[in-house]
């Protein structure tokens, strides 16, 4: 459960800390501490300060996020959840986690703003107006004035935000333009069939998965068998799962993806759409009878050219931020780096969970569309990361 936790935590960040416009919660994140400290330096970087009231609007607007998105998920105490150790070998917490994602993140939108001018990138009239207006709308807004309030930050403070992730978006924009963006039906090809397993392996009271004897098996395959001939005969294939009480009917896979193994893959190849897999096949699981939908499933297949795309934007984008931070990291070291006793007065889980779901402002849209491609590409490198 935590590498769920840690996947939807950067693919959350990417959007709040972009748009930082999701409004409608009934918290401003956290217990709704304050602070007096809001404009001293919690941190340093690349020799940029940032104050305590920046990286606060930041993490309050990803728990208020959280708490209306994930608490139905996982449990109102998700927060406190265990997500493994410091360098010390102390325990950590989701909210530890998130805490040290935020500061990497402000850090990551630093390095894209310093390399602005090398790379011929700035802000034109209407980017620096757009910005404008999110800020105002952020600061009319009953959560977002709750946030400026709690750490003593203004309406200006927060078109600062916005400015430096609009900026960091241009950037890596430039960054990843030379991306090769040609990707081959057969590179993304995703196939969908339609299909029910007859499993040969059970699992015991302990969790383990054992084979079934021979004699199992051969019993399991006479089923199998029965159930191809009423699929031969018409029988709809979502009929026969129903007997076989197997619910998981449709799949959809990349080459070397499927479930029933590559073997049973190869079997598709040369397969007209519509077309009955001749015969019970056996499979990585069991046996398996099956109907192809669509070698080449067009909308699955379109989607999928798009992920292999933004995966090359990412590698490109972290080879070349790789290299911009290498002297950056050399001695960064988050718990020394980061005034921790003021990062400690941010609180983000809180009392109550909200099941409120998150309403997005028109301007929160628009700025999500503006910044968010530049955090999005990043954060999804973290999430495959993470998820590992």
């Amino acid at each position: 459960m935590k590498h769920t936790l840690k996947r939807m935590a950067a693919a959350a960040l990417a959007v709040i800390l972009t748009a930082g416009m999701i409004t409608g919660c009934a918290t401003s994140g956290g217990k709704g501490e304050k602070t007096s400290d809001g404009d001293k330096v919690l941190f340093t970087y690349a020799d940029k300060d940032v104050t305590l009231k920046e990286a606060w609007i930041y993490a309050k607007m990803t728990a208020a996020n959280y708490e209306t998105s994930y608490s139905s998920y996982f449990g109102s105490d998700f927060w406190s959840m265990e997500m493994g150790t410091d360098e010390e070998g102390n325990p950590t917490t989701f909210e530890d986690y998130v805490k040290e994602q935020v500061i990497t993140q402000i850090k990551r939108c630093i390095v894209l703003n310093s390399k602005a001018e090398e790379l011929k990138c700035s802000l034109d009239d209407e980017d620096k107006a757009d910005c404008e207006k999110y800020a105002k709308a952020f600061a009319e807004d009953e959560q977002g004035k709750a946030i400026l309030k709690e750490c003593g930050a203004t309406e200006k403070d927060m078109q600062k935000i916005y400015e430096e992730n609009a900026l960091a978006s241009k950037v890596q924009e430039v960054m990843v333009k030379d991306t090769d963006r040609e990707v081959s039906d057969d590179e993304a090809r995703k196939t969908s069939i339609s299909r029910v397993v007859y499993a040969t392996t059970t699992t015991g009271d302990d969790g383990q998965t054992k084979e079934m004897s021979e004699k199992e098996k051969k019993a399991v395959y006479k089923k199998a068998q029965a159930a191809y001939k009423e699929l031969q005969a018409g029988t709809d294939i979502a009929d026969i799962a129903e007997k076989a009480e197997y619910t998981n009917t449709d799949e959809t896979f990349a080459a070397g993806e499927s479930e029933e193994g590559k073997d049973f893959e190869k079997i598709l190849k040369g397969m007209k759409d519509g077309e009955i897999v001749k015969g019970v096949q056996e499979c990585d699981n069991g046996y398996v009878i099956a109907k192809l939908v669509a070698y080449t499933d067009k909308d699955a297949t379109a989607s999928n050219k798009e992920s292999i795309i933004a995966q090359r934007e990412q590698e490109t984008f972290t080879k070349t931020y790789d290299e911009w931070t290498t002297d950056l990291e050399k001695d960064w070291k988050y718990d020394e780096a980061v005034n921790q006793e003021l990062w400690a007065q941010v609180v983000l889980h809180s009392e109550e969970s909200t099941q409120t779901a998150p309403e997005t402002t028109e301007a929160g849209e628009e700025a999500t569309t503006q910044a968010g491609a530049a955090e999005t590409t990043t954060q999804a490198q973290e999430a495959t990361t993470a998820a590992k």
